[in-house]
């Protein structure tokens, strides 16, 4: 990383992700960086150095096999959260980092979902991760990615959950939208406001994982009976995983094709609850922050009213996402956000036929 002058204005968080990545790098080649060395040359950010490097040690570089280092730091073994092993990235979003990770007591595969370490330097979103992972705990239900446990090892906040072999709804539509040469759009995984969107648990392999799509049908140059069949059971399942969220007062805020997966039978798993609000809890925004993916809010989100958002902001989404898979197009396409949020707000999405 290039030097910075000491009187260039610096943002704490850019200045931490750099040296975050610049320490990951060297840890990866088998270098031992000091972290009170970069402390002693950022003054400014020795805090959070202190706090986030040595975090890094332990977990944030995995070795790479071909190089020759220590395995440990500190007695903590390099590549291990508590008793998870990690190997390897699986997907990243806003809320975190999800490891795919072998769960040594029980040797089981896991997805491992961490919050992102510049994140630590934030109370607002330390405590809205905590949220989730107790939100996501609270449920107990076959279409829902069910939550083993949660902890913090040395700054980094984690929760271990089921690890789900598929592929998102939002790359199943992708593909499907491929093979039927439909016009350009927005990758129906994207969002409005740039958001990743590989969720918790989902597979990525990289390369395409054909089983969801054959389990949906893929014909789709003129819907048949199958497909449509299978995007209603897949609009049931979904549908079922919510009204249990919502019966032990879990609001999930954030239902999209990007926080659906498809495994390779094609049942459908609900996941992410980063958002999610408990009727019994402390809410973590106030009612008129504009949470969830723009594309995919209801019209009382887009309107960020000073009202409680209640359940069904999430049967609203569920609608527009099966629309989306309907259709292969996005119920609401504009990528500019003020047109977008007037759009949802006001008006009505095309007729699907």
């Amino acid at each position: 990383m290039s030097e910075m002058k000491a009187d260039d204005p610096v943002d704490l968080d850019d200045l931490i992700g750099e040296l975050a990545e610049e320490f990951s790098q060297r840890l990866r080649n088998g270098e031992k960086p000091d972290v009170e060395d970069y402390a002693r040359r950022h003054p400014e950010a020795a805090e959070a150095i202190r706090q986030i490097l040595p975090a890094l040690e332990i977990m944030g570089a995995v070795p790479d096999p071909d190089v020759t280092s220590d395995s440990t730091v500190d007695g903590h073994q390099r590549g291990m959260i508590g008793e998870y092993r990690i190997v390897r990235e699986a997907g990243r979003g806003g809320m975190g980092v999800v490891y795919e990770a072998e769960q040594l007591s029980l040797g089981r595969r896991v997805a491992l979902k961490v919050l992102p370490f510049a994140a630590v330097l934030d109370e607002r979103q330390i405590q809205r991760f905590r949220n989730e992972a107790l939100a996501a705990a609270q449920l107990d239900h076959p279409h829902i990615v069910n939550v083993y446990g949660v902890g913090c090892e040395r700054s980094v906040h984690f929760y271990a959950m089921r690890f789900v072999e598929g592929e998102t709804l939002a790359a199943v539509i992708a593909q499907l939208r491929s093979s039927a040469q439909d016009s350009p759009v927005r990758e129906s995984g994207g969002t409005a406001d740039g958001e990743a969107t590989k969720p918790s648990g989902a597979h990525d392999a990289g390369t395409t994982d054909t089983a969801p799509m054959a389990a949906l049908s893929t014909r789709r140059s003129a819907p048949g009976n199958e497909f449509c069949r299978s995007a209603a059971r897949i609009g049931i399942e979904i549908a079922q995983a919510l009204d249990h969220a919502h019966q032990q007062g879990v609001i999930h805020r954030d239902i999209k094709p990007a926080n659906i997966i498809l495994d390779g039978t094609g049942k459908s798993w609900v996941t992410d609850f980063g958002l999610a609000r408990m009727e019994s809890g402390v809410a973590m925004t106030m009612t008129g922050d504009l949470l969830g993916t723009l594309r995919y809010m209801s019209p009382e989100q887009a309107m960020a009213k000073r009202v409680v958002v209640d359940h069904r902001t999430d049967i609203y989404s569920l609608g527009v996402t099966l629309y989306e898979l309907l259709t292969l197009r996005p119920a609401w396409p504009d990528d500019d956000r003020h047109e977008l949020l007037r759009k949802i707000a006001f008006e009505d999405p095309k007729p699907p036929r």
